[in-house]
């Protein structure tokens, strides 16, 4: 069997000596600092919702024509059957959640 080779701490290898050297062209971090500040102020802030509500759902049938325009109105619009609906409610004056306006659909996760 073959003993463990350890390798000394308090030597530093030729080519780690020009890797340090290397480093010296990197901005310093006051630098780096200044640009996080400026990417920070052109990013808006999260929106935090903390609102609590009750969703129900809704279940219609319609005429199968009526569900193919929906279908095709959405995509042409490249938005969903829900918020095409909505909308219309809202502009029919019924008190219509800005959050069902939105576009929530979940996207699934790509396996790797």
């Amino acid at each position: 069997m073959s003993k463990n080779v350890l390798k000394s701490v308090g030597k530093v290898p030729e080519a780690s000596a020009d890797h340090h050297q290397a480093r010296s062209d990197r901005p310093d971090a006051g630098v780096l600092r200044q640009v996080a500040a400026d990417a920070g102020r052109t990013v808006p802030p999260a929106v935090v919702r903390v609102e609590r509500r009750r969703q129900v759902l809704i279940n219609v049938k319609v005429d199968e024509e009526l569900a193919i325009a929906l279908a095709d109105r959405a995509q042409a619009d490249g938005v969903t059957q829900k918020q095409i609906l909505m909308r219309a409610l809202a502009a029919a004056g019924l008190p219509v959640n800005p959050l069902d306006l939105e576009d929530r659909t979940r996207r699934r996760r790509r396996a790797a």
